[in-house]
């Protein structure tokens, strides 16, 4: 009682504070308080949707708070977003300014109170400070407060505020003041979460009218039942030269000369409208070209989704346009100079492909990145076992080549400096292959070697060549020499036969120097027959080629010499190759030199033996093959088997055997003699076609 005194002095000290409403019975109001308070929250319900701003409808609720629950003091404290406290929003029945510069942590009693927002908290006769820090119970017990709730404002997720009704005398709070208080909060929560959405739905509404004005894309809805555009934003002037207002007019359709879809290209125009009426309506994404009301014509990408009304029916769509001609101009010179690599890529794959030239790619480990078909004729190895089994590379070349080789390879790679060598490298077959390698290094900008690119040129076709030349110059300088000693030779040769024969014509049969003279004309003529083989072997030879079946030629001069055969008893396995494709020879030279080498086979072998001839071809040479038994024939003999002045047995001129092998030489061909381990003789022609 002596606080409700010292109260009601104070009021009368101070006549120009705010009017305390009349402290009336706190008893526990009835059924008519209840509804009295229920139509009070309601016609502030209905004050606060009028309008008003959130400060102005929180001050209405305190305000009305105080009225409804008769209390001597009411107020709202908001929670600050920038930190855990609360501040004073609004206040009413405070005699004094400090309570409304307070600010309240969240850790100190607050926090309990949001655990169960149905149940204020309630306290009489003292204030409590698990609820309220040491400075607020001071300022309250200033203010002379003893009793009153503390109400939460949101969720037990959402802490918005606190709602406080205070009372300076003590007092018992009854289930229905504290259902009040609830709703109270209740209502200020959703008043709170009303113009945070509205606050939200304002901005939001703010930052599309700002993309939509001043974005290069064009925003739109389109309405299906009417096919009209209910919303076009201002950036469609810019984009097609026509205002909203005569586009919907117009209509957009009429501006599009072409679509295409990013899957399926160009289609037609009603393709749209066709999938429309089908159903096929959602997201959809597609590139226009327009005519622009200046006659320029742009291209225009459209994405847009559903617009889906109540019950998820589809009644539109939502969409974007934006401007793409430099995409697709860029689009356009991307395609050109893709199909301009693509051509040049084309043209140089076919180079390198056909090329009759080794083109390679060698990183420093010496392993080969890349290499063509070409590399099969040189080293008779597929690109693809050389690139599975890099090592074929180094171990093709020649052992008296590979140090150099690879010294070069490793300076090349060192000092970045191109090379260009020549070399020999052996064939999978076995035979040497003579190249030029020119090998180009390929560097980083810092200057590092990364690969060397090479391309490697067969020239053991100019290097047979210069050996022919070489031996050419020597055989001529070899038939002039001999071709003066013949002469020398001749003439004392000829004296000397001369008068031998004519002294052996004038001796009697039983002149005891008679044998003596015989030898010295049978010496002679010898002499004669060696010195008409050098002139033979010596002399220039001519060919005059003509196309000539080579299995009819060697029919020929079987059959010239048929006679021979069966007078030694001589059986023939013959075995010609069908289809061979006619050699450019000089014809009665070959079938010379064919009937040579068969009477010497017939006069090498033994009585009624077999000789075996036989032929074939491939795409560059043919092949004549001889295969028959020999008697005494050393192997001196064979390496010496065309040389003149041989030793072993021969039954006709022995000029036109060395001749055969110079005849064959002139045709580009050659001729190789070997014996087999039955002792049988070997022999074989090949002749380029």
């Amino acid at each position: 009682m002596a606080d409700l005194l010292d109260n009601r002095k104070s009021k009368q000290n101070h006549p120009d504070r705010e009017k305390e409403i009349p402290v009336q019975d706190h008893g526990t109001p009835n059924m008519k308080n209840e509804l009295a308070c229920l139509q009070g929250l309601y016609d502030l319900a209905l004050t606060m949707t009028v309008g008003g701003n959130l400060y102005e409808n929180l001050r209405r609720i305190a305000k009305k708070c105080r009225e409804l629950l008769l209390a001597d003091a009411s107020s709202i404290a908001l929670k600050d977003q920038g930190s855990d406290e609360f501040y004073i929003q609004s206040c009413y029945g405070f005699k004094t300014s400090a309570f409304k510069q307070m600010r309240f942590p969240f850790s100190k009693g607050l926090q309990t109170i949001f655990h169960d927002p149905a149940s204020p908290r309630v306290f009489s006769d003292c204030t409590p400070d698990d609820v309220f820090d040491k400075t607020t119970v001071e300022i309250l017990t200033h203010e002379h407060i003893v009793s009153g709730m503390v109400a939460p404002i949101g969720t037990k997720e959402e802490n918005l505020g606190v709602l406080y009704v205070f009372y300076r005398s003590s007092r018992t709070f009854s289930q229905g003041d504290q259902d009040i208080l609830c709703k109270i909060t209740k209502l200020a929560t959703s008043i709170i979460h009303r113009k945070q959405t509205e606050e939200l739905l304002r901005e939001s509404e703010e930052r599309f009218r700002f993309m939509a004005e001043t974005t290069g894309d064009v925003i739109y809805r389109l309405k299906y039942e009417s096919m009209t555009y209910d919303y076009l934003s201002p950036s469609i002037r810019k984009l097609t030269g026509y205002s909203p207002e005569e586009i919907k007019s117009i209509g957009f359709s009429k501006l599009v000369q072409r679509i295409e879809l990013l899957e399926k290209g160009l289609v037609p125009p009603d393709f749209i409208v066709r999938n429309r009426t089908e159903g096929k309506i959602g997201e959809y994404r597609a590139d226009y070209q327009i005519l622009t009301k200046m006659g320029e014509l742009k291209w225009v990408r459209d994405h847009s989704f559903p617009w889906l009304a109540a019950g998820n029916q589809i009644i539109g769509s939502v969409g974007i346009l934006s401007d793409i001609s430099d995409y697709k101009r860029a689009e356009v010179r991307v395609q050109e100079r893709t199909n301009e690599l693509i051509e040049s890529e084309e043209k140089y794959r076919t180079l390198v492909e056909n090329v009759p030239l080794v083109v390679y790619r060698m990183k420093p480990g010496k392993e080969i990145l890349f290499v063509n078909h070409f590399v099969e004729e040189v080293l008779g190895y597929s690109p693809a076992k050389i690139l599975g089994n890099p090592q074929l590379w180094t171990e093709s070349l020649y052992d008296e080549d590979r140090a150099r080789v690879m010294d070069l390879w490793k300076n090349s790679f060192e000092n970045g400096k191109e090379f260009v060598a020549e070399y020999r490298v052996v064939h999978k077959n076995g035979h040497l292959v003579y190249v030029m390698d020119h090998a180009i290094p390929s560097q980083t900008a810092d200057g590092n070697t990364y690969c060397l690119d090479g391309i490697i040129m067969d020239v053991t076709g100019r290097m047979r060549l210069q050996e022919q030349l070489v031996r050419s110059e020597g055989l001529k300088t070899i038939a002039e020499v001999s071709a003066r000693l013949a002469h020398e030779f001749r003439n004392p040769l000829v004296s000397a036969g001369g008068f031998a024969r004519r002294l052996l014509s004038g001796m009697k049969e039983d002149d005891p120097n008679r044998g003596k003279v015989e030898i010295i004309v049978k010496e002679v003529g010898r002499l004669e027959g060696i010195l008409r083989m050098v002139l033979n072997y010596i002399q220039p030879v001519e060919v005059h080629r003509s196309a000539t079946d080579p299995n009819q030629l060697v029919r020929k001069v079987i059959a010239g010499v048929d006679a021979e055969m069966r007078e030694r008893n001589v059986r023939l396995d013959i075995q010609l190759s069908p289809t061979i494709p006619d050699i450019s020879i000089d014809r009665p030279q070959m079938e010379r030199v064919l009937e040579t080498l068969i009477k010497n086979a017939l006069n090498q072998m033994p009585q009624n033996a077999a000789l075996s001839l036989s032929t074939n071809w491939n795409k560059e040479s043919f092949f004549l093959k001889m295969h028959y038994p020999v008697e005494h024939l050393s192997k001196d003999d064979v390496e010496h088997f065309f040389y003149p002045f041989t030793t072993f047995k021969t039954g006709y001129h022995t000029a036109d055997l060395p001749f055969s092998k110079i005849l064959v030489s002139k045709h580009g061909g050659e001729i190789d003699v070997s014996i087999d381990k039955s002792g049988c003789l070997l022999l074989t022609i090949s002749l380029p076609f």
